[in-house]
């Protein structure tokens, strides 16, 4: 009784809702298709700010799952949806360009499939597991492959898009507003302890557990070693802990709840060293602000992630060698290189940068 209640409920506020998605959209050029994620608030506020509020529509799907909440993108092009496939004027010909900002919204990818049309103006931003992650079948392979465009968030995943789907679209990269952004840089700074204090990775993962082999040999160091297991591939959060205390002990830390930025950033504070070992593109924000905050990065040097990081003059180094390093090679870290990635990463996190304006501004000036 209740699924029915929940389901009529639902379809109501679809309908209320995209009644007025239908007669509005009449009126934009671009339309964003996105989920409510931690990033697109910031998204739509950098868009609304640089962009003619006139030109861009924001279709948001609410999820209801997350903890801490996500805030609600706000504007008077923001409009919430429920059902995607109740979004019935995407074929207007007023609309050039449909962005979907991920493939996470549920129903994207089986009407992009039964309306093919629509993908012959639609554009793909890249979230990562969308493309690493994504189902190999008829179906997913059509729709990705069949973008008229992508749009990389990490430099190089639009180009493994493109050869992983034998596809022609035209290829872009463009950045989202840094979450940990400078204003955020001005109330924190990097907090020294006793301990040298390792962070691998920035969510659950297999490779974490690789990790915490490599680093044992330092387990009788002053190091603390802390992980994040909030979320990312939760069947190996046991492992993780049952591993990370049998080699560590009580210097064994991590955090297995959602917290706020905030308090995130505050976290990070904490690193002289973070390690990003996943075998994709992953964590690159933290690593950029941990850099800021001037701790060591060390990341795969095999992803996209060292591309996009040198694109920006950051040097950050490879987490595929730890296995040989002594403690000393570990911790080494010249200051004047700590110095160099702080100004870069500096640059990085301050959102009104031109590079990142003017990223986005050539996704909507070419006419393909």
């Amino acid at each position: 009784m209740l699924n029915k209640i929940k389901v009529y409920y639902l379809r109501l506020k679809s309908k209320i809702l995209t009644s007025r998605i239908n007669r509005d959209i009449r009126k934009y050029k671009y339309i964003h298709i996105m989920v409510n994620d931690k990033f697109n608030k910031p998204l739509v506020d950098f868009f609304n700010k640089n962009f003619n509020n006139d030109e861009h529509m924001f279709l948001c799907y609410r999820a209801c799952k997350n903890k801490p909440p996500t805030l609600f993108p706000k504007g008077r092009n923001v409009y919430e949806y429920v059902y995607f496939k109740d979004i019935k004027g995407l074929f207007e010909d007023n609309i050039d360009k449909i962005i979907f900002h991920s493939l996470f919204m549920p129903g994207v990818v089986d009407r992009l499939y039964r309306e093919p049309e629509l993908l012959k103006k639609s554009y793909w931003t890249i979230w990562g597991g969308d493309l690493y992650n994504a189902p190999r079948d008829e179906k997913n392979d059509f729709v990705r492959k069949n973008f008229k465009g992508y749009i990389s968030l990490i430099t190089g995943d639009e180009k493994i898009a493109k050869e992983k789907y034998n596809s022609n679209s035209i290829l872009y990269n463009s950045s989202y507003p840094a979450l940990m952004d400078k204003t955020l840089l001005e109330n924190i700074s990097h907090i020294n302890t006793d301990n040298i204090v390792v962070q691998i990775n920035n969510s659950c993962d297999e490779s974490t557990l690789e990790m915490l082999d490599i680093l044992s040999k330092y387990s009788d160091k002053n190091i603390i070693v802390r992980t994040v297991l909030s979320y990312g591939k939760m069947q190996y959060k046991n492992e993780i802990i049952r591993k990370g205390k049998e080699i560590f002990g009580e210097k064994f830390k991590y955090i297995d709840k959602l917290i706020s930025l905030e308090d995130y950033a505050n976290f990070l504070s904490k690193n002289d060293i973070l390690i990003l070992c996943q075998n994709r593109q992953q964590g690159v924000g933290n690593a950029i602000f941990d850099l800021a905050l001037g701790a060591k990065v060390f990341l795969p040097y095999n992803t996209t992630s060292l591309e996009y990081v040198e694109k920006f003059g950051l040097r950050v180094f490879d987490s595929l060698k730890i296995k040989g390093m002594s403690m000393g090679e570990f911790i080494e870290y010249s200051s004047d290189l700590r110095d160099k990635n702080i100004n870069a990463a500096l640059k990085y996190c301050d959102n009104n940068s031109k590079h990142r304006l003017e990223e986005w501004a050539k996704v909507f000036i070419d006419k393909d």
